[in-house]
């Protein structure tokens, strides 16, 4: 039986660019290595590649001395290797014995037998000691629990080799000290080998037994967790030509450049819910204000809580100096607060409805006369909007013939459409050429410096946010001091180094 899966000068390329490039990685049985990075670095590909979902463009992949290749995630998983992503994947209508054997049902003549699924699905968990019963939805129970249920299922398809991608993310305090103590028992009593990638550091180096540290697709350092530094670690991925001096801590809300200059369109104060510990911030007219953060800092729902995406449990949100509570999207826009998602293909297009129509399904009602649409005025408006964008493309054909960057610029005409003065966007170039970056890049200074809106920016690319950004705030767990920082007196190293000295 193989004891090691090893990657051997992985090579992995999008548009010719090199987001693995020649990557060497073992992972043990019985070991955890913990894989950290800065945004971008390359450890969601390395995982990829590890667990089939991508196919390298150079380098081998080994289990034990036999070299193997993985063309899909279910030949990897023949082979031993399960992965556990950070966006869960269980189904939650569906019961736990249901989700355990999904795929792979077991049957008695013919029918499923249900009953030998479910003695089978508990006696899974309680060897883990999951307090679940296996016959119950798993949308009955907490997301710390349905994480533990994803490890403990993955486990249960003979797994070798366990590729776990930030599972600690959307938990906190007591939630996280059973998931380490599984995972750790996973390798010490069970053998498996794991890679673990998690960029909170103390969790980190808690339960590794190596620590290997990619910087720009490449491993910057790799070694035994006990001869690791961790202050080696963060400069690594901040990157070896530090900030001479770091931009001093700012004695109130107010310090960037030209800042106060600008009235203040939102301001927040001590905000709070089950995924925010405490943000303060404000974003003023005319200016955009980027927002960096890592992989569960709480960005996104940040701006999902200020259109009324997520409930909050303390702190005041106020709009122009008025109390502002948003009851739902559509109320935040009413407010003139208008949020762009990063996930364009699940909660932003509407695939099969054409381009235009997809601009104006947020302003429908305000074109209605009588009880009747008006069609022409509503093509109109939505007509102009994508051509100011510059849409290439069938705009009466569906949004989805589109490319990824005209589709995002279309969602772009939609936020417009809806004439925001506060306007939240989520990634607004994730997934778009460098052509298209920069068209985007040019309208929101021009939507902020010209016409005057608020602009929030949430981005995990350093180099965006300081180019696009006048002022910039950095997200830590779930909170934020409210502290800003020109820009202009960043740089990529100073930027990773503040999220990641805090992590």
């Amino acid at each position: 039986m193989a004891d090691v899966l090893r990657a051997v000068g992985i090579r992995k390329l999008f548009a010719g660019v090199p987001a693995l490039d020649g990557v060497d990685l073992t992972v043990t049985a019985g070991k955890v290595v913990g894989l950290v990075g800065h945004n971008g670095a390359g450890k969601s590909t390395l995982l990829k590649v590890l667990s089939g979902a991508y196919q390298p463009d150079g380098g081998e992949l080994f289990l034990g001395e036999e070299r193997v290749s993985f063309h899909s995630p279910a030949t990897a998983i023949q082979a031993g290797v399960s992965t556990v992503y950070q966006e869960l994947s269980l189904l939650p209508n569906l019961t736990v014995a249901e989700n355990t054997f999904l795929g792979r049902e077991l049957r008695r003549g013919g029918r499923l037998d249900k009953v030998a699924m479910r003695e089978a699905a508990q006696a899974l968990i309680d060897r883990f000691q999951i307090p679940v019963d296996a016959a119950r939805r798993v949308g009955d129970y907490p997301v710390a629990t349905r994480q533990l249920l994803e490890i403990a299922i993955a486990t249960s398809r003979n797994a070798r080799f366990l590729l776990l991608d930030e599972p600690t993310t959307s938990l906190e305090g007591e939630q996280v000290e059973p998931l380490l103590r599984l995972v750790r028992g996973l390798a010490t009593d069970e053998g498996l080998g794991i890679m673990f990638i998690n960029h909170k550091l103390d969790e980190l180096f808690a339960i590794s037994d190596e620590v290997v540290a990619l910087v720009n697709g490449r491993v910057q350092i790799e070694g035994p967790t006990d001869r690791v530094n961790r202050s080696e670690v963060i400069t690594a991925i901040a990157g070896s030509e530090l900030p001479e001096r770091r931009v001093p801590a700012a004695t109130g809300l107010a310090t960037g450049a030209g800042a106060g200059e600008h009235a203040v369109a939102l301001s927040v104060r001590g905000l709070r819910n089950d995924q925010l510990k405490g943000v303060d911030l404000e974003a003023r007219e005319g200016r955009i204000l980027g927002i960096y953060g890592l992989v569960g800092s709480g960005r996104t729902e940040f701006l999902r809580t200020l259109v009324g995406l997520l409930p909050t449990s303390g702190g005041s949100v106020s709009l122009f100096d008025r109390d502002y509570r948003p009851g739902g999207p559509a109320d935040a826009q009413r407010h003139g607060v208008v949020y762009l998602t990063e996930e364009r293909k699940i909660d932003g297009i509407v695939p099969g409805l054409t381009s235009i129509t997809n601009v104006v399904l947020p302003v429908v009602r305000q074109y209605t006369r009588g009880g009747l649409l008006d069609h022409r005025r509503l093509r109109s408006v939505a007509t102009d909007l994508l051509t100011q964008l510059g849409i290439r493309g069938d705009i009466h054909a569906p949004v989805v013939t589109l490319s990824g960057g005209n589709q995002q610029k279309v969602l772009l005409a939609r936020a417009l459409a809806q004439k925001p003065r506060v306007l939240l966007l989520d990634e607004p170039t994730k997934g778009v050429d460098i052509g298209v970056k920069a068209e985007i890049h040019q309208l929101l200074r021009s939507l902020a410096h010209d016409e005057g809106l608020a602009v929030v920016m949430v981005s995990s690319e350093e180099e965006e946010i300081l180019e696009v950004a006048d002022e910039v705030v950095t997200f830590v767990l779930g909170s934020c001091d409210g502290r800003e920082v020109a820009a202009s007196d960043l740089t990529v190293q100073g930027l990773r180094q503040s999220a990641w000295e805090a992590a």
